[in-house]
């Protein structure tokens, strides 16, 4: 199955790239929610009320999916003047022209990112941007710079360019 889909849109065909997965992150997390449906299966044959292995071993069971869902849903659609991430519930929309610079980095703080091969988008509005994942990177910045042509690529970076004074415009000498 390919990692890249294409949908319909009125002037440019939107792009959706997945989030790419480190092995290691991944098991984690499986581990995690394998621990979760033990807890669950434990706390449903402890002597408590049954309200209460009830209430704890869905609570268990909601954490374990919520987990999965984050996991296996976390993408990024690029449309024709915005990005928008995806994971899970939460959603992030970033406007093109609002980007400043998308850049490579190992952060391993958290984000809608399922490998430490990220990248760190700044934009206006966001004093410390957003962290993405997108499995084929250099096919996702190619897109953003066809769909921005403000920003200039170097080095797998991406930055906005200063806009130039025009001749007879408002910086112009009189």
């Amino acid at each position: 199955m390919s990692s890249r889909s294409r949908e319909s849109h009125p002037s440019r065909a939107a792009s959706v790239f997945r989030s790419k997965r480190d092995g290691w992150l991944v098991a984690c997390l499986w581990l995690s929610v394998l621990g979760m449906g033990a807890g669950a299966v434990v706390v449903w044959g402890a002597p408590l009320p049954v309200a209460v292995r009830t209430w704890l071993s869905g609570l268990l069971a909601f954490g374990s999916g919520f987990i999965v869902w984050l996991l296996y849903s976390t993408r990024y659609e690029l449309r024709e003047r915005q990005l928008v991430v995806r994971a899970g519930p939460f959603r992030w929309t970033v406007a093109l022209d609002a980007i400043e610079e998308i850049f490579p980095t190992r952060n391993p703080l958290a984000s809608p990112a399922c490998s430490l091969d990220r990248l760190r988008i700044r934009y206006r509005g966001s004093s410390f941007g957003i962290m993405i994942s997108p499995e084929q990177q250099a096919e996702f910045l190619s897109e953003v710079i066809a769909r921005e042509p403000g920003l200039r690529r170097l080095n797998g970076r991406l930055w906005r360019t200063p806009a130039l004074p025009t001749r007879g415009g408002a910086g112009a000498a009189r």
